[in-house]
């Protein structure tokens, strides 16, 4: 059974998630960062072949501990997510995202998540190669 969630941080959750729909919908690149969408949270935009992708990067450990049900994640310094339709729609396009890497939130079971103990750009890079592994290689991170 999911825990409760308060509405504020379900609130958030969806402006987050309007803000990756239309970040999916503009112009992309290989790797980019967002300015602050939410207090504490950014996107990361990609694509996978013709497939946009638009995870959200948060930084504020209460919200890290309300994605993961779990006050005790305090020194994670971020957490990757990515919602379970975002993911299909892109592995239907046929373009892997490997949900198996990431956990899946108990309190917003169709979102998925990494965290990061250290934040880097080059980190988020490299995970996110990881994550879906049908991303052209990139020489600047590498």
């Amino acid at each position: 059974m999911a825990r409760p969630v308060p509405t504020t941080f379900i609130d958030k959750i969806h402006r987050v998630q309007r803000a990756a729909d239309a970040a999916r919908g503009a112009d992309r690149r290989h790797f980019d960062f967002s300015g602050q969408v939410a207090t504490g949270v950014r996107l990361v935009v990609t694509e996978a072949g013709d497939t946009p992708l638009a995870l959200s990067l948060w930084t504020l450990p209460q919200d890290i501990a309300e994605i993961c049900s779990d006050a005790s994640v305090p020194a994670t310094a971020a957490l990757l997510a990515i919602d379970g339709p975002q993911a299909r729609a892109a592995t239907s396009a046929g373009h892997t995202v490997d949900l198996s890497q990431f956990s899946r939130s108990q309190s917003n079971p169709d979102l998925y998540y990494a965290l990061f103990d250290h934040l880097s750009e080059r980190q988020v890079h490299t995970v996110l190669h990881r994550l879906v592994p049908s991303l052209e290689p990139h020489r600047a991170a590498a």
